[in-house]
């Protein structure tokens, strides 16, 4: 049985963005150096009629921004409070992401210097990798209200 840390309606109470923004579904594994997380996605959501209509994939820089939060994520629980800014992202897409491949998984390594978090982002639609994803988190010192 998976063990679900948040789900989508939880993790507003953390540092991470809301409404359409927001691009995890649920995480279900955090320790001292990795976090997992999965994305729901179908023919309803509601990037599809969008983006390359008659032809449509889940856009590469939603993936990015998903691993941005894992990472951010990974912060929070590690103790970091703030607000959260993506320094640096990198990212080798091998496969796009289809409305039929259902759950988009994040499987992330994460390291922490300071206030800076640094992960590398395994992205699979089923068995299949979609990206690796390189992103640098800092989490600027400070009330996440302001």
């Amino acid at each position: 049985m998976t063990v679900v840390h948040y789900e989508r309606a939880t993790l507003g109470a953390t540092f991470l963005p809301v409404g359409q923004m927001l691009q995890l579904d649920r995480v279900t594994a955090v320790d001292d150096s990795s976090i997992t997380a999965e994305m729901d996605v179908s023919p309803e959501h509601w990037v599809f009629p969008m983006h390359f209509p008659g032809d449509p994939i889940f856009p590469g820089c939603f993936l990015i921004e998903a691993a941005g939060q894992l990472v951010a994520l990974w912060g929070w629980e590690a103790g970091l409070r703030g607000r959260p800014r993506m320094a640096k992202a990198s990212a080798d897409f091998e496969s796009p992401v289809f409305a039929t491949d259902r759950t988009v998984t994040l499987k992330g390594s994460v390291r922490r210097r300071r206030n800076m978090c640094f992960g590398t982002v395994n992205v699979l639609a089923g068995e299949r990798t979609v990206a690796t994803i390189e992103t640098v988190i800092v989490v600027v010192a400070g009330d996440a209200d302001n």
